[in-house]
């Protein structure tokens, strides 16, 4: 059952390591990405195919179990990520914030082609 096992998790780790080398060759992912992603699934790989190396890394960490370990390293990773996600997400909102700025001020003849404003806007004076 063990070896079965590990031949379906080494055969999706393969597959995402071919999905991971196709991104780069389309150019969606740069070098420092492929290379981060390839050590993860290299490792991936031969945590899987030996287990038991998981034990010594713990132990010269003073970790009991090797699956400790690794499960606090994922969690670790996840985390990490997760905070990346966040701050590009954020960028972004401000990025797309801007350009709505700017188009709108462009729209209402209030912006030059950079979306800074020409005069301050006319205040409505309803006496007027």
């Amino acid at each position: 059952m063990i070896i079965i096992a590990k031949i379906l998790l080494l055969s999706l780790v393969a597959l995402v390591f071919g999905l991971v080398i196709a991104r780069y060759r389309e150019r969606k992912i740069g070098a420092i990405a492929f290379l981060l992603w390839l050590t993860l699934w290299i490792g991936a790989a031969f945590v899987i195919a030996f287990p038991d190396s998981t034990l010594v890394a713990a132990r010269l960490l003073g970790i009991g179990r090797g699956v400790d370990l690794v499960l606090y390293i994922s969690v670790i990773l996840i985390l990490y990520l997760m905070f990346r996600f966040y701050v590009r997400l954020e960028q972004m909102d401000r990025d797309i914030t801007k350009i709505v700025r700017a188009v709108a001020l462009r729209e209402a003849g209030l912006g030059d082609s950079k979306g800074k404003l020409e005069s301050p806007p006319r205040s409505i004076d309803p006496k007027a």
